[in-house]
């Protein structure tokens, strides 16, 4: 019968419907955990096998770093996703929020690992790289990136999104000092991802880590 017909074709579309939104518009909801977990196995992976090849700490960890970068980064085009240009206003306002960001972490607990860091591990040309461009960008295409992406579009409201991105960030760095301030600084970098693209969250991000290295010097050497 024709109703019948149409019923049953309605009623297939909306299941359609159903499925590719759970389906997150071609990113499993899974991935939004997939991804930290692909991140965390491929960095630690990388690092055991480089440090077992004998090569320095600081290139070890550079190596392990790209490895990382890598697959985050095939995971990232993988699902369509790409990059946006970014205006001077953007551009300016991603670098203001990366120096705030780690100007806040001044003011807190968090003063005491950066000297300490700051103090005790050798500035090397591999160690800025992993810290100032590597790592920020791994990160962002991992947690602002897929995981915000997949949460995002499986249907969640942003702001559930973005904290459920930011818990799984803060969970990633395994202590509680940095777990706090990274909750923090993934809560902005979502809304600045969400405002202007994911591009303006990596600027923010590596702004954040060469200003925290920067502050870190310059304290330990008037301590």
């Amino acid at each position: 019968h024709p109703r019948h017909r149409q019923a049953s074709v309605c009623k297939e579309a909306r299941v359609n419907q159903v499925e590719a939104e759970s389906e997150g518009n071609g990113i499993p909801l899974r991935f939004a955990f997939i991804a930290p977990a692909l991140f965390d196995v491929s960095l630690l992976g990388a690092g055991l096998m480089t440090l077992s090849a004998g090569l320095p700490e600081d290139i070890a960890h550079a190596v392990s770093s790209l490895v990382a970068l890598a697959a985050m980064a095939w995971l990232y085009r993988s699902f369509g996703l790409g990059f946006n240009r970014l205006g001077v206003v953007a551009v300016l306002s991603a670098v203001s929020a990366g120096v705030l960001l780690q100007a806040v972490s001044i003011g807190t607990i968090a003063i005491v690992s950066k000297i300490d860091t700051a103090a005790t591990v050798a500035i090397t040309l591999p160690y800025l790289l992993r810290l100032c461009v590597i790592d920020p960008v791994a990160e962002e295409l991992c947690f602002r990136g897929v995981s915000l992406a997949a949460l995002e579009r499986c249907g969640l409201p942003f702001w559930v999104a973005t904290l459920i991105q930011a818990v799984l960030f803060a969970c990633f760095h395994f202590n509680v000092v940095q777990s706090a301030y990274a909750l923090v600084c993934a809560l902005v970098l979502g809304g600045l991802s969400q405002r202007d693209g994911i591009s303006s969250s990596i600027i923010a991000h590596c702004v954040c880590n060469l200003t925290g290295l920067v502050l870190g010097l310059v304290l330990t050497y008037f301590a």
